[in-house]
């Protein structure tokens, strides 16, 4: 409300106190000829000072939450939990208290929501329809997980009267973020997209898709792998990954200790001493999330036969996902192979991929797993991918009977391994039959 006096003479005021002036705006004196100010203690200048409260009768003093919050982690590396609100769930607010009392109509009380969003940088504030006392809202956008919600009831003065403020869980709430972003960071700022691990899982091929993301984008991957942690869906080059809640809603660790019957995990030796050890979070949320979105059989667990990444599936992630222009296969998966291979057999093969690295192409290839293993083992079909690294040496000197020397050596990615480290696969160098025996094909990209 403004207000507007003209006086055509004298304005005096005399106060017996304290005289205090405030305004929201700027105060100013205009005089057609001098304005005096005179004290007998002196005249001082100091920075403004707020305003005082006013004791406004129609005003919402307070707000309560009458909907069970539920536990996810507290993401400090602590493994602890704390409460919250989660995705997809319903919430009912209610008006606690008045500053004096309520209003005349119940229906003057309005509602918004406020938090600061990450995907816009920015802090929103949503007003919502409803009107009255009290408010039932469905926490169904994925933007505000992992945020603090503000939840405000008013009458006239949305900043100054009740607010509520609740912590969202991410969309995978049982992973503490800490350890993802730590995760994501080893992945990227430290430059070891190797450390992308399947565990105990059929998920090499979702493996090697995600090395190739982390190590040839790794800002985008960086961007990506946040998202879908915090909201549950993540977007790269019009793919869009959005894991059901199976996978969303797995936990990784009860009351600390690994959750082995209900997430995955593999065997590590470590100090001399063979452990168990969880999937990495980070590899879990991108790997499981992808494969889930696109077989919505696969669980998110140890189910093998669904978690295996056919090739149709490899070839269509590394166009449409990973945005490869040139993208083709060969070979990939011969079941009934012949036994014997001459010499040039064996040289035409290793020169063709050979090849393809120096084109610039980087190979997925599918091979049986006893090739990088320490044994061959002949019984059984372990149909993995890699990706190669290195062009493959082959050290060939023949003789009469058997050849002098038959060693093959190359560098491959896999297992959450260094491919040049000192643990590096291949484990140790083979001889061309077993190369020939183990060796399916590849998928090449660029």
């Amino acid at each position: 409300m403004s207000r507007v006096r003209i006086v055509g003479g004298t304005i005096t005021k005399t106060t017996g106190g304290d005289h205090n002036i405030y305004s929201d705006g700027n105060i100013v004196y205009n005089s057609g000829t001098s304005v005096s100010l005179t004290s007998d203690a002196g005249i001082t200048h100091g920075e403004p000072k707020d305003l005082p409260v006013q004791i406004v009768n129609e005003a919402v003093k307070e707000i309560e939450l009458l909907t069970a919050l539920d536990l996810g982690s507290k993401n400090d590396r602590s493994g602890t939990t704390q409460l919250g609100m989660i995705f997809g769930k319903a919430y009912h607010f209610k008006v606690k208290s008045y500053v004096k009392s309520p209003p005349a109509n119940i229906r003057d009380i309005k509602w918004m929501i406020k938090y600061h969003s990450l995907s816009q940088n920015k802090w929103l504030e949503i007003p919502l329809s409803t009107k009255g006392d009290s408010v039932t809202i469905t926490m169904n956008d994925e933007d505000m997980c992992g945020r603090f919600v503000y939840v405000r009831a008013y009458i006239k003065d949305p900043e100054k009267e009740g607010e509520y403020k609740e912590w969202k869980h991410n969309r995978f709430r049982w992973f503490d973020r800490m350890f993802v972003e730590d995760e994501i960071t080893d992945r990227t700022d430290n430059g070891k997209p190797w450390l992308i691990n399947q565990s105990g899982t059929s998920l090499c091929g979702m493996a090697c898709i995600f090395y190739l993301f982390a190590k040839e984008q790794p800002d985008t991957y960086k961007k990506f792998a946040k998202e879908l942690f915090r909201t549950g869906e993540a977007t790269f080059n019009s793919y869009v990954v959005k894991p059901e809640s199976e996978v969303l809603d797995r936990q990784p660790f009860i009351k600390g200790i690994l959750n082995d019957k209900n997430y995955p995990w593999h065997w590590k030796w470590i100090g001399g001493i063979k452990k168990k050890v969880h999937m990495p979070l980070i590899d879990y949320i991108t790997m499981a999330g992808t494969r889930n979105t696109d077989n919505r059989k696969y669980k998110g667990g140890e189910e093998e036969f669904q978690a295996i990444n056919w090739p149709p599936l490899m070839t269509s992630l590394s166009e449409k996902f990973l945005g490869y222009n040139d993208v083709s296969s060969k070979g990939v998966y011969n079941p009934i192979k012949p036994l014997v291979y001459t010499t040039l057999d064996i040289e035409n093969k290793i020169n063709d991929i050979n090849k393809q690295l120096g084109l610039g192409y980087k190979l997925i290839i599918m091979i049986d797993s006893d090739l990088i293993d320490d044994v061959w083992d002949k019984s059984s079909l372990d149909l993995h991918w890699v990706v190669l690294e290195s062009p493959i040496i082959w050290n060939y000197k023949p003789s009469f009977f058997k050849a002098d020397i038959d060693e093959i050596d190359f560098n491959v990615y896999s297992w959450g391994t260094d491919p040049f480290g000192a643990n590096k696969y291949l484990r140790k160098k083979i001889t061309s039959n077993h190369f020939m025996a183990n060796y399916n094909g590849y998928i090449k990209v660029k």
